[in-house]
């Protein structure tokens, strides 16, 4: 198993304006790296991220991206990050420059299948824990969580929102999790290819406190996802099938 041993943050020398003036100081900040994915020995893409949980990250972003449904094995070799795993036999579209400078290859979303029910406490619950040590240092990173009938399963911390949803997920490939039992939150926004990401692991319920856009709303009812997002103090915004939350009558 690899074990990560890099600092997710450090010191850099900056100035401070405090009213009345600049002075010298020391700013915690985000480490970037950049990392080589390889899909069973061929280069597949490069991905800027945070220098923790790399394994999880790689059987993550396999799965999100559609390219295998289950992950064999992953090594991490210096900044390469090697998954094994059966490829699925689908068409891939161009790859797709995203909002946030990202990538994404455009493979199918397939429906999620979930019997799967959340109370309204319970997206509170998610929001609550989607704090991390690395933002509150920096102020520089998205968390991911994973939650699990109740219970904090995977979090996750990255300079990319997408990464630190591929890391949480990437976590519950990796420990045989059922997928179609989790839910999904996330500091980021919900565009087109966030949703794809949890659509393509068979996650049904996805919960943000940022926003989301036309498109990642289509989806989300295309694909069978609960989507909730912009969550502040007790209130809440449903955009597609709110039928999963018990308790609410729906106009």
């Amino acid at each position: 198993m690899h074990i990560d041993t890099e600092r997710t943050s450090l010191e850099v020398q900056a100035y401070g304006f405090r009213g009345d003036g600049l002075a010298g100081v020391l700013s915690e900040v985000c480490v970037e790296r950049t990392y080589s994915l390889w899909l069973n020995g061929r280069g597949l893409v490069r991905l800027v991220a945070s220098p923790s949980q790399l394994q999880e990250l790689g059987a993550g972003f396999v799965v999100t991206e559609g390219l295998a449904g289950a992950v064999d094995d992953v090594q991490v070799i210096g900044s390469e990050i090697h998954v094994y795993a059966q490829e699925r036999e689908t068409p891939s579209g161009p790859v797709i420059m995203e909002s946030s400078g990202g990538q994404t290859l455009t493979r199918p979303v397939r429906p999620v299948s979930s019997e799967l029910k959340l109370a309204t406490e319970e997206v509170f619950w998610i929001i609550k824990a989607i704090v991390s040590d690395l933002w509150q240092t920096t102020g520089g990173a998205h968390c991911s969580v994973l939650f699990s009938n109740g219970r904090l399963v995977a979090k996750a911390s990255d300079v990319g929102r997408h990464n630190s949803v591929d890391k949480v997920i990437g976590t519950a490939i990796l420990g045989g999790m059922d997928l179609s039992r989790c839910i999904l939150g996330c500091t980021g926004r919900q565009p087109e290819g966030m949703v794809a990401k949890a659509a393509r692991a068979g996650v049904p319920v996805i919960v943000s406190k940022a926003a989301t856009t036309n498109k990642g709303v289509e989806l989300a009812g295309r694909a069978g996802v609960t989507l909730i997002c912009r969550v502040k103090d007790q209130g809440f915004t449903v955009y597609t099938h709110p039928q999963r939350i018990v308790g609410l009558a729906i106009p």
